[in-house]
């Protein structure tokens, strides 16, 4: 039986790049292609409506966990089996679609892009070399803690199958970026399938990376939740885990 795929884009002031981004798209792999705009106040809709795109606009911003909630929902809702997340501001390269799609036909849960293990490497691509630390620190203690080999947490491209989001509790998910990183969580304890593929990234202007008082934020919450689960390992059960996995095996 044919899997219905659908590529999620979500938007925030998207307007300059929205139009470039879906050219380079490869159209024929997806059945439909939809964009989440999260209260942009530029033209972002327009854009996506010129381009006859269906477009969801939030009346307020949910932030980027909120809006991907909201936009995961709809797409099972449209009947998707399997779903592409990628942002449309070019960050990262499409061309490594058609083996995501591959492996999630292969049986994969949730496939992520790795920047680390691309031709053209992340710093190669325009990253700020403290982010390329910081991000390469979380993602050693992130193996360790999730025994998983495992090597990017914290990338922007993902594809989610229904079966994992059927699974996992992600609508009480945190509402900002922590969401990826939770959903990860996820997948592992309820034992489905985490693969990835290498994934080229393009940093320039804005996008070169976030800002370092983020940075620090978002490292502050990922070791928070690595703490909170190398205390349910020890027995000391959690608020935390509880909510978003409802318990926490002896063994992942």
């Amino acid at each position: 039986m044919k899997k219905k795929i659908i590529a999620l884009l979500l938007a925030y002031n998207a307007e300059k790049t929205l139009e470039d981004f879906y050219k380079a798209f490869p159209h024929s792999l997806v059945d439909e292609i939809i964009v989440f705009d999260d209260a942009s106040s530029d033209q972002t809709v327009d854009v996506a409506k010129r381009l006859r795109l269906k477009v969801y606009k939030n009346n307020y911003n949910l932030g980027y966990g909120g809006n991907l909630k909201r936009a995961l929902t709809i797409c099972l809702e449209e009947g998707a089996d399997i779903i592409i997340d990628i942002h449309p501001d070019g960050e990262y390269g499409t061309n490594v679609i058609p083996l995501a799609i591959s492996k999630m036909k292969g049986g994969a849960d949730l496939v992520l892009g790795n920047r680390f293990r691309s031709t053209k490497g992340a710093l190669q691509s325009g990253m700020f070399i403290w982010k390329y630390v910081v991000i390469k620190f979380l993602n050693y203690l992130c193996r360790i803690v999730l025994k998983t080999s495992e090597t990017d947490f914290h990338t922007g491209f993902r594809v989610y199958s229904r079966k994992l989001l059927k699974t996992a509790n992600y609508i009480d998910n945190n509402s900002g970026f922590l969401f990826s990183f939770e959903i990860i969580i996820q997948c592992l304890y309820h034992h489905l399938r985490l693969e990835h593929v290498p994934i080229e990234t393009h940093y320039s202007g804005s996008k070169r990376g976030a800002t370092l008082k983020f940075a620090v934020v978002y490292t502050l919450q990922t070791l928070g939740i690595l703490a909170h689960i190398v205390l349910n390992k020890l027995g000391i059960k959690t608020n935390r885990i509880a909510r978003l996995i409802v318990g926490y095996p002896e063994k992942m």
